[in-house]
């Protein structure tokens, strides 16, 4: 169950993140119409979104006790390869997830735009498969689906890979976009060599300390995504601010466990969440990234490059 003690949307968009503690001991005197968020039109949702979505919100309805929802962790299930199941409407029972970051960004493409009979297999509709994957994502010999580190370098040139167009900035980035990280070699992120996500929704700007690990001249924009990881964005740790922070950008893979301590449990496997990601104010171009709006440390784009694209449905 959520909190009752909620921080308005306003407030958390609109400041630092002291403002934004300092907003939510305001008095509830002031007017009415202060609080009321700004307008957000409903979006168009792309297909493969649309396909996401309904598998992440199928999960959501079963007991995380069914291991139906799985992180595939390195060197565990070494006789289970990457997998996502959409069952038939209202059998949530049907549905499954075991799946890294991008096993699961290829696997929500492949059933989009894949083929589904042998009928299929000339419609130009139909592109992503296995072969495309590897010949423009360059999956690699012996596996079935390219790393996040492939999807950088790939979308990083996305002008010369079919189906796909390049988004240099944050500002630019819309619902169904992908955004891929490099961890670039970083000895404490191994064996895994980077992390995709799929944009939800931009929910606006939220400054923090953490923000001068980028640069002096960043704009942090928060973003809720659609992933597939070991290590949900946030939880309501007590530390100071810590809590309101992940209450107004929580993540779908912590599950509130009131009375009980800590009054929360982890868990891994595809759901959403929330991302800082970072934009260089003058040049607009990515300039780093945040895990989430509680995370104290931010990562530089000339540590961990990032780039994004946007699936071409022209």
């Amino acid at each position: 169950m959520m909190s009752t003690h909620r921080l308005a949307r306003r407030s958390l968009l609109a400041g630092t993140a002291g403002a934004v503690l300092a907003g939510a001991a305001a008095s509830t005197s002031r007017a009415a119409a202060a609080d009321v968020p700004p307008p957000s039109p409903y979006q168009v949702k792309p297909p493969h979104q649309i396909e996401a979505e309904s598998l992440v919100d199928y999960l959501r309805l079963r007991p995380w006790g069914d291991l139906a929802n799985r992180y595939k962790v390195a060197d565990m299930f070494p006789d289970e390869s990457s997998s996502a199941v959409w069952g038939e409407p209202g059998r949530p029972e049907q549905f499954s997830v075991l799946a890294q970051c991008s096993s699961f960004v290829t696997l929500v493409l492949e059933r989009t735009y894949g083929p589904r009979s042998a009928a299929d297999a000339q419609d130009p509709a139909r592109w992503a498969t296995k072969e495309y994957f590897r010949e423009w994502f360059g999956t690699e010999p012996g596996k079935l689906f390219p790393t996040a580190e492939k999807f950088r370098a790939g979308f990083a040139d996305a002008a010369a890979i079919p189906h796909f167009t390049a988004v240099t900035k944050p500002v630019n980035l819309r619902p169904g976009d992908f955004v891929a990280f490099d961890y670039d070699g970083d000895e404490t992120s191994k064996p895994y060599t980077g992390h995709i996500v799929m944009i939800r929704e931009r929910k606006g700007v939220l400054a923090s300390p953490a923000d001068g690990q980028v640069g002096a001249n960043v704009v942090p924009y928060v973003f809720e995504v659609i992933d597939c990881t070991s290590n949900p964005h946030g939880n309501p740790a007590a530390s100071a601010g810590a809590e309101a922070l992940y209450r107004a950008f929580p993540d779908t893979r912590i599950e509130e466990r009131p009375g009980e301590t800590p009054g929360w449990k982890e868990y891994n496997g595809a759901g959403y969440g929330h991302l800082v990601v970072y934009a260089d104010a003058a040049t607009k171009l990515f300039a780093g990234y945040r895990w989430g709006v509680n995370s104290t440390v931010a990562h530089p784009a000339g540590e961990r490059p990032i780039a994004a694209a946007r699936v071409f449905q022209g």
